[in-house]
Formats: structure tokens, sequence, C-alpha cells
């Protein structure tokens, strides 16, 4: 099922001034193959906050210490359990001398699906690069509060400026599929057909039934049984004088 963007804004912001500012763990999910220029990708985020001399030290041992740290979790998962790896990083949120720590995940390359989750769950913001012109940012504030909108960007350019966009619900597409095609009439399906005509109506509706509701009274209703010429009226056993 495809899903469909729409701009809410045409006002253009930098990602990393929507990413960064007052996040310490910082989660990118790469669906799109960036993950080769995660390194260059970061740098430039995080010159556009704070100079060009910030840029950021490659994890590969999990004992780095630097302001801006950086972790391709592909690599780090060949040589490093997981608990080792959720231990250094929450090691370093404890750290007030580390700033920022970029988590880059591919999902793909994954020997352990649970990582990419429990990461997500530890980060304070998560960008995933859904398509390569929509990526969601989830924001997790101080107060508590959480907020998760869709961009539209641009790769092609070399700062990732983005714009608000809307996406459409996934059920929409169900829904308006249903409303074209009505499900069908249960009597226009099979070989037979399960209406009456109208002497067959006629017909049923003279038919005497053995059984006849008579009328409701205080005391109850009333059934008075016509017996037919077979039955076997035994007082002694009237059970077995009813062949129904």
């Amino acid at each position: 099922m495809s899903v469909s963007f729409t701009r809410r804004s045409t006002r253009l912001e930098l990602l990393s001034a929507r990413a960064l500012p007052q996040q310490k763990v910082i989660v990118i999910t790469d669906k799109l193959g960036f993950e080769p220029n995660a390194n260059k990708v970061t740098t430039s985020w995080l010159s556009e906050q704070y100079g060009d001399k910030a840029i950021t030290t490659g994890v590969t041992h999990l004992n780095e210490s630097s302001k801006y740290l950086l972790l391709i979790l592909s690599q780090l998962e060949r040589r490093f359990e997981p608990r080792q790896i959720f231990h250094y990083i929450a090691q370093c949120k404890k750290d007030a001398t580390v700033e920022h720590v970029f988590v880059w995940i591919v999902e793909q390359k994954l020997q352990e699906p649970f990582l990419r989750p429990y990461l997500e769950h530890m980060a304070d913001s998560v960008i995933t690069f859904e398509d390569r012109q929509h990526l969601s940012l989830l924001v997790k504030k101080n107060t508590g509060a959480v907020t998760h909108k869709y961009y539209e960007f641009d790769p092609l350019k070399d700062s990732i400026t983005v714009v608000e966009a809307k996406r459409a619900a996934a059920t929409k597409a169900a829904t308006v599929s249903m409303e074209e095609n009505p499900p069908p009439n249960p009597a226009s399906l099979g070989t037979f057909k399960i209406d009456l005509k109208d002497e067959e109506v006629a017909a049923k509706n003279a038919l005497t039934l053995p059984f006849e509701f008579f009328k409701t009274l205080p005391e109850g209703g009333k059934i008075l049984y016509h017996p037919d010429a077979e039955d076997d009226l035994d007082e002694e056993d009237p059970d077995d004088d009813l062949l129904i």
C-alpha cells in the first residue's frame, strides 16, 4: 500500500535545527543507504549549529569520549554484544562532557532486529529517512511531551532543509477501495434463487402447521395442537405421540 505526503507549509528549516538542540542521543534510521556518508552528514549538522570546528568522532571500541560521537551500528554489532552497546550509550547519556551521540542504523544490516526499537527507545530524537524525498522526526522533550512530524527534503543539497508535510493515513486507500467496490448481494450469488414467487408466498401463508399461536392472555400464551390422522394419542405416555 503506497503512502502519500502533502505539504503543510512552505517554510524551509534546517533539519539540524529541529533535531539537535537539547537532544543528546540522536538515532538515525536509514532506509536509503546513506550510511557511507554518515560522518559527512552528521558533521554538516554540527557545522550548521556550532560552526566549522565541530566534528564527530567515530566510535570503534566503545571507550571513546568526545563532545560529538558517531556510532555506526552495522559495524559495532559485529564486534560487540548488544548489552555492551546499550551500556556505552547509557554511560554517554550520563557524561556531561558528551553533547551529542549519533547512532546510525541501517535496519537491513542488523543481525538482531530488536536493536532498532530498543535504541529508538533510548534516543532523545529519532530521524527516519522514509524515502528519497521524505523523512520523519520524533522528538522527546524534557517535559515528557513527544512530537512526531513528517517532512519533505531534497537529498541532492549539501544542507538538509525540510518542509513540514502531512502523511496520508494508510487506511484511507482501503476505505476508498471498499466504497468503490461494494460487497455483492448474497441473493445474487450461486445458481439458486432464494426469493419466492407470488404463488409460492400464497401457498406458504395458507399452510397450517400442527402448532399455532393462539393469543396472548394475562396468564400467558396458549398453544393449540391439531392432531393428524397418523398421531397415536396415548394418555399414559404423551411424549411418544408427537412425531416431530
